[in-house]
C-alpha cells in the first residue's frame, strides 16, 4: 500500500511526484504504488476567505502528473500543469480561491459537489454536480467547492493560459 504523505512532507520536502517501482517499461508509465498520495487537512485552506469558505475536512490528492514549479516532472510538453485524482471526505471543502493564469477542469467520478463560482465580473453562481458532470474555472474566476454527504472523488486537470 502506498504511504499517505502530509502536505508539509510533500510540498516542503524533496519527495517526488512519482517514485519508479521497477515495473515500468519506460517513463510513459507510472505504477500506482509509486504515485504520491497527499493528505490535505484542511483541504486547500485559504484563511483569507470568508468564514465557512476557508476549506475544511480532508482531501487526498493522488498526484498523477505535475508540471507546477515546486514539483515539476518535465514530462508533459503541453501547457497542462497538473493532473490529479482527488477525494474529499463527506462535507469537506476546498477553500475559496482565485485562478490567475490557469484554467481548471473537474470531472466528478463519484459523489456530489456543490460549487460556488464567482466569474470575472463578480457574479456568483452556485451549482450542484454529480457523477459524470464537469466544472470549468477560467483565469480571473474564483471557486469554493464542498462535497456532499457521501464525499466526492474527481479528476482535476489544470493548464496554464498564456
Amino acid at each position: 500500500m502506498t504511504k499517505l504523505l502530509t502536505e508539509d512532507e510533500f510540498h516542503g520536502g524533496d519527495i517526488p511526484v512519482y517514485t519508479p517501482q521497477g515495473e515500468e517499461k519506460c517513463s510513459r508509465f507510472k505504477m500506482k504504488s509509486g504515485i504520491a498520495n497527499v493528505l490535505y487537512a484542511p483541504a486547500h485552506k485559504n484563511l483569507d476567505a470568508p468564514n465557512g469558505q476557508q476549506g475544511s475536512g480532508k482531501l487526498i490528492g493522488k498526484w498523477l502528473y505535475n508540471e507546477q514549479p515546486d514539483k515539476q516532472e518535465r514530462l508533459l510538453k503541453s501547457s497542462v500543469e497538473l493532473f490529479m485524482d482527488s477525494s474529499l471526505e463527506p462535507y469537506a471543502s476546498v477553500g475559496l480561491h482565485s485562478h490567475i493564469d490557469t484554467e481548471e477542469i473537474y470531472y466528478l467520478l463519484e459523489g456530489q459537489l456543490t460549487i460556488d463560482l464567482i466569474d470575472k465580473n463578480g457574479v456568483a453562481t452556485m451549482q450542484i454536480i454529480t457523477s459524470g458532470d464537469t466544472h470549468l474555472i477560467q483565469p480571473g474566476e474564483s471557486h469554493f467547492v464542498q462535497a456532499g454527504a457521501q464525499g466526492a472523488r474527481f479528476i482535476v486537470v489544470a493548464a496554464k493560459v498564456p
